[in-house]
């Protein structure tokens, strides 16, 4: 019955693709325009441009200006917005083969500080999106993407201890490897335990994150069955930029950004080097557990020191770009264990080069894109002296190749688009036994089909989007069909959304073929992980003005089982293997932000609430650590000379299954601040921004046996130049000098040293 539902959404797709670009008599319009400070009458760049219909949206450019290409002649309605802006909607009549042009002044909501924006923000054009953009990511203080997501609704991240150590996520209760990661396009999971460590992602070389929750196979193939993490690498122009942060615990980070850009012609070339080292200690002090023996000790072993090196070439001509990338990255990091088996010479290093073409071109009606990537890692293992077993000195190889293509094509309110993908995976691996296949081959085709229809009655909208996904795995020879589908009525500030969609997760080579040891064995006969009806509801309120106070919020409920949930466990001569166990997933999460912008107060928060449960006979006591109850909320204060932020974050108990207290860990709470101050002048801006962490000291631990460290500070140094420059127009001594006294000041000195080193 899929199947047979699927081919009739693909027949539609190209159906609607083929009609499309048979009309030939009408000539697309234009859609021209400026964002505008409705006060002081300056461009608005970056500011973010919806036409009604179209999936995709553009963003006005430095000057304030935008274009929207390849529109049917008809009325459209347009929505026009910006960080630290009020949202606003524009009534648009396209003409046959003509240029409509609109000025569009925004109104500011606040007395916002250069720079500083609320951390992250709801994608509107997607149901269970959030979006964090480059102004969010510089504003949060984080240091890599696992603790810059850590307050999303929906998502629970999962650290193995202090700063830089192992970092992986889990969206609404699934397992880390049920989380698909890309990087411009390209996955980065493991092609070994098919999970992301999150803390290996620092964030000065990253433009654009997307969360996505819920079952994405019909887009994004395997992996995408709780969600995606979408990340755009970042591509500076004309811009130089220098980041350096001191922390407890040894903390230290050093990054580098310049940029340029030139016309050729009518066409647009730009460029951009970022440079980022970062080294942690990590040794820190903590109560070992009663039943560990109690006492205060001293965790080693887990300093952790990376570089990354990354470029990138565009060439741009109206809507038409292609553009080259590469990535050089290195990382060593100490293997300290867990507080029961800790191990003072354990190491991990890994390697990892990467390089990528991606272009886009606008040929009438028909949109085209296609992506190209070849990446190579090496990651080694190794303890001469492990505190259990014997010596280890594992290695793993991985050479990928991927290559994607895709076409969209509309008729007014209808659009349809096609695509695939190929991918090869070479891999070699001591971890993994001897009859494990070196080579993986991946082939996937998708398909959808979106319209919007207004219906005038009612001054609302409605739009709907149909797509499915064919899958091939060398790996099994296992084929599978993803459909999904979403409706979606919008009316002024109000939108109501439902969606229901299947997703999967092929086994890893680790479930199937890990290496065999004593009490351990793999298991090659796993089935894919499946979710078969994930179904979701979200009511959603956005930008909407009460007197003063501007406000935003989400409802959602989600029920999303997953039939073959991958878990080890063991058998009754105690051998540990994995098998499929059926898995009931179901939850809620609310959210809302809401500003003052007269006194420059903004809140936001959220809680969350998944309930997992396991169908048939699964070993009481089978550790998961997948909290039901997370909350988070943040409270900013900006004024014209600086920002202070407090935010919290609760995580519930993490628990083994009902009834059981083996492995138990109770709920914790961690409260941390932020102040931010801005020297800005017309050419450059000094940000300067120091965070504690755990102000309160609380001790707390995600998991058994992995503690965090107490009270952590960092203070940040952010040098920016929007110039055009050929090298960076300063020094780190010249840095130093400027912001010296703000590290001394007693204020400082009083709020990190009671219990950080």
């Amino acid at each position: 019955m899929t199947s047979r539902v699927a081919a009739r959404l693909v027949r539609a797709a190209v159906a609607g693709a083929l009609f499309a670009g048979s009309l030939r008599g009408q000539v697309p319009g234009v859609v021209r325009g400026r964002l505008t400070d409705a006060r002081s009458a300056r461009p608005i760049a970056d500011g973010r441009v919806e036409i009604d219909g179209r999936a995709e949206y553009v963003r006005s450019s430095a000057d304030g200006t935008f274009l929207v290409r390849g529109l049917e002649a008809r009325s459209y309605t347009v929505r026009l917005s910006a960080l630290g802006y009020r949202a606003r909607l524009m009534d648009v009549e396209v003409t046959n083969g003509r240029t409509t042009s609109i000025d569009a002044p925004l109104d500011p909501v606040g007395a916002p500080l250069r720079g500083v924006v609320v951390s992250a923000a709801p994608d509107t054009s997607s149901t269970s999106s959030t979006v964090f953009d480059r102004a969010a990511i510089e504003v949060s203080g984080r240091r890599d993407l696992g603790e810059l997501l850590q307050n999303t609704p929906g998502v629970v991240v999962t650290q193995a201890g202090g700063p830089g150590s192992a970092t992986r996520v889990s969206f609404r209760g699934s397992a880390a490897n049920e989380v698909l990661v890309m990087i411009d396009g390209v996955p980065i999971n493991s092609a070994i335990t098919g999970d992301v460590d999150l803390s290996l992602l620092t964030l000065e070389g990253i433009e654009r994150v997307t969360v996505r929750t819920g079952a994405r196979s019909a887009r994004y193939g395997g992996r995408a069955l709780a969600g995606v993490i979408e990340i755009q690498t970042r591509r500076a122009s004309r811009e130089a930029s220098a980041l350096l942060r001191n922390g407890a615990w040894g903390d230290r980070q050093a990054s580098f950004t310049v940029g340029s850009g030139w016309d050729a012609g009518s066409a647009r070339v730009a460029s951009a080097l970022t440079a980022d080292y970062r080294a942690v200690r990590g040794d820190f002090p903590y109560e070992r557990p009663a039943f560990r023996g109690g006492g205060l000790t001293r965790r080693v072993n887990s300093d952790v020191a990376s570089r990354q090196l990354q470029g990138t070439l565009s060439l741009a001509h109206a809507s038409d770009r292609i553009g080259i990338r590469g990535v050089w990255q290195d990382l060593s990091r100490g293997l300290a264990g867990s507080i029961s088996q800790p191990s003072p010479t354990g190491r991990q290093g890994s390697a990892r080069l990467s390089g990528g073409v991606d272009a886009r071109l606008q040929l009438h009606r028909l949109s085209w894109v296609a992506a190209g990537d070849i990446t190579h890692e090496r990651t080694t293992y190794q303890d001469p002296a492990p505190p259990f077993a014997t010596r280890f000195d594992d290695t793993v190889q991985v050479t990928g190749a991927m290559a994607s293509t895709s076409v969209a094509a509309g008729r007014g309110a209808v659009q349809a688009s096609l695509g695939g993908e190929v991918r090869r995976l070479d891999i070699e691996s001591t971890m993994l036994s001897v009859g494990a296949p070196r080579v993986q081959r991946l082939l996937g085709a998708w398909a959808s089909l979106r319209g919007t229809r207004s219906l005038q009655r009612i001054a609302a909208y409605v739009d709907a989007e149909l797509s499915t996904r064919a899958d091939d795995n060398s790996l099994g020879g296992e084929r599978t069909i993803s459909p999904h589908g979403t409706a979606r009525l919008r009316r002024g500030a109000a939108a109501l959304s439902l969606s229901l969609g299947t997703g999967f997760a092929p086994p890893s080579l680790s479930d199937q073929f890990f290496h065999e040891g004593v009490l351990v064995r793999p298991n090659p006969a796993l089935r894919a992980e499946r979710t078969r009806g994930d179904l979701e509801a979200r009511l959603a309120v956005l930008d909407r003005a009460y007197g003063p106070i501007l406000f935003t919020g989400d409802a959602a409920v989600y029920r999303a089982d997953i039939d073959g949930m991958i878990l080890w466990q063991p058998d009754f001569r105690f051998i540990w293997s994995p098998s499929n166990v059926d898995v009931r997933r179901s939850g809620w999460e609310l959210s809302a932000r809401g500003a003052l912008p007269a006194a420059g107060i903004d809140v936001q928060g959220g809680v969350n609430r998944s309930n997992v449960s396991y169908a048939g006979p699964v070993l009481d006591g089978q550790v998961v650590y997948r909290p039901r109850t997370t909350a988070a909320a943040t409270l900013g204060i900006t004024q014209p000379n600086g920002r202070l932020e407090f935010s919290h974050r609760f995580i519930g108990e993490r628990r083994t299954v009902a009834g059981s207290s083996l492995n138990l860990l109770h709920p914790y709470r961690l409260t941390d601040a932020r102040v931010r101050t801005s020297l800005v002048r017309p050419a450059w801006t000094i940000d300067a921004t120091l965070g504690v962490e755990n102000l309160f000291d609380q001790e707390a631990a995600m998991l058994v046996d992995y503690p965090f460290p107490g009270r952590t500070w960092t203070l940040t140094l952010r040098l920016k130049r929007n110039a055009r420059v050929s090298a960076l127009p300063f020094t780190l001594s010249g840095v130093s000098r400027c912001c010296a006294p703000l590290a001394r000041t007693t204020a400082l000195r009083s709020l990190v040293a009671p219990s950080s080193r």
